[in-house]
């Protein structure tokens, strides 16, 4: 999403899949469309169970457009008409709908604590299978390529987010990129001394998810607005990140008890770096070097008592 094209915030419980083919033209034209056409795209993106449930006049009233516009909507997206356009977007709720109802089942008041943990696993595994299907592996190939070319990474959260960030770098290191992240203990002045301080051509990994973090976001701006490259890892075209980023990775990882499920996300970024590891000349050599240098620290010194 280009700078200068706002898209509206993360309000709904279920915004719409972000590998969802309706969510990946709509970023592909959002910059293009006019005022009336933004406001209902933001309507599709922030608010689409309605879309799925309501008839087009509802929706219309319910949006602040006309029915023309909605029409005129669907046909930009290349579909035939309102009809086709609305039956896409139930689509790409079928596989959303069916865990998250699971889920609900098994947390009942009634539900045993061996219920909760197999519905809580059960639903970070439905977020790692989602966020593979849903992934664009053109553009996560790209970034892994840039990475490697670069071969300089800082890794924005924070919270949560700080501390994927953390093992996402610890990962990097060890195949011997130049990463940073925001020093142990650090907040926004530390980070930003930081940003300042990164080379030309430095790419920023921005990670924020529902709830939005407002350092990450207006940090990313900054770095955006220095020229460095931008990547935000986040969950939706309608997160504030995705308007900043040079590119956007999207990821589900959505959770009923709680706004964000880590384990995709850090299963997303365990996997970029072993792309990057393998992509990346002498990655083994450095993951040597970082064994033998870690090691008197995981063994500890053996004391000779011959």
């Amino acid at each position: 999403m280009g700078k200068g094209q706002e898209m509206p915030e993360n309000r709904a419980k279920r915004v719409l899949p972000a590998g969802s083919e309706v969510a990946e033209k709509i970023e592909s034209i959002y910059p293009e469309l006019s005022d009336a056409l933004r406001i209902f795209a933001d309507f599709v993106l922030s608010e689409p169970m309605k879309v799925v449930q309501l008839s087009i006049n509802d929706t219309v009233h319910a949006s602040g457009v006309s029915v023309a516009t909605a029409n005129r909507f669907a046909r930009r997206l290349g579909y035939d008409g309102y009809p086709q356009f609305r039956a896409e977007v139930v689509q790409a709720f079928e596989y959303v709908l069916a865990p998250v109802d699971r889920l609900r089942q098994h947390i009942s008041a009634g539900s045993t604590v061996a219920e909760r943990v197999t519905a809580s696993f059960n639903e970070d595994m439905e977020n790692m299978r989602d966020a593979l299907a849903n992934l664009d592996m053109t553009r996560v190939e790209a970034l892994a390529r840039a990475i490697v070319e670069r071969d300089h990474v800082y890794a924005l959260g924070f919270d949560n987010a700080g501390a994927l960030a953390s093992i996402f770098a610890h990962r990097l290191a060890v195949a011997g990129v130049h990463v940073q992240t925001i020093p142990g203990g650090g907040g926004r002045l530390t980070a930003a001394r930081e940003l300042a301080r990164l080379p030309e051509g430095s790419i920023v990994m921005a990670i924020a998810f529902p709830r939005y973090i407002r350092d990450t976001v207006e940090l990313a701006e900054v770095a955006a607005l220095r020229g460095l490259t931008v990547v935000g890892i986040t969950d939706t075209q309608s997160s504030p990140l995705a308007q900043i980023a040079s590119w956007s990775i999207y990821l589900q990882a959505r959770r009923t008890l709680g706004s964000t499920s880590d384990c995709a996300i850090l299963a997303f970024l365990e996997a970029l770096s072993v792309v990057i590891a393998a992509l990346r000349p002498g990655a083994d050599t450095a993951s040597e070097e970082f064994a033998d240098l870690g090691l008197p620290f995981i063994l500890g010194k053996v004391s000779d008592k011959s």
